[in-house]
């Protein structure tokens, strides 16, 4: 009987913390996520730059436990409800900055697409509840040969800082993407400054 209880013990031990990793970290009441560029409901040319915003909580990579902290996710034409209890999917809709990127250039195909970040921990599980950015619409237009507008961001080598990996090294394609595929992060940076959203 003796030996029952211990095994008993052990196995439900052994379960508690899977049992708290099911709960999800919280997020500071205060906390914000945003877009910084590009506003909702702005017109885009080829490729463009895609910054994020935090407030009241920390940027790092992934793999760091940090308190009041975690990398971003970029979400692409997607409204499936985040799961606190599950891993953020890596695929092209789901996008990773697990180097503690704080923008990227990304290149979408012509038309309508929507974009919303969600703050990760450093296992890529979202905070519960899962703090998000608003939403935002966006129209991009395709180049035409000797047409640009102008707001096309000239690409650059990503920010390095001594002893810190290549931007892209943590993150790398997602999982279904194939060569030709339509959707590029053409280059991750962690120079962005962070300003706060305007208000209404």
């Amino acid at each position: 009987m003796q030996l029952l209880r211990s095994v008993v013990l052990c196995a439900a031990l052994a379960l508690l913390p899977a049992a708290a990793r099911a709960q999800g970290r919280t997020a500071p009441e205060d906390a914000l996520l945003y877009i910084i560029w590009p506003e909702d409901g702005a017109t885009v040319t080829g490729a463009f730059w895609c910054r994020f915003g935090l407030r009241n909580m920390g940027v790092a990579r992934a793999g760091d436990d940090f308190p009041n902290a975690g990398h971003h996710h970029l979400l692409i034409d997607t409204d499936e409800p985040i799961d606190p209890s599950e891993p953020i999917p890596h695929d092209r809709k789901h996008l990773h900055f697990g180097g503690g990127e704080t923008e990227a250039l990304v290149d979408l195909p012509p038309g309508t697409h929507t974009l919303q970040l969600v703050l990760g921990d450093g296992e890529h599980f979202p905070f519960n509840p899962p703090l998000t950015s608003k939403r935002i619409t966006i129209t991009v237009k395709s180049e035409s040969a000797g047409e640009d507008s102008g707001r096309r961001p000239k690409a650059r080598a990503p920010h390095k800082t001594p002893g810190s990996r290549p931007a892209s090294a943590s993150t790398g394609p997602p999982q279904d993407c194939r060569p030709g595929d339509l959707l590029r992060v053409l280059s991750p940076c962690r120079e962005a400054t962070s300003v706060p959203p305007k208000r209404p």
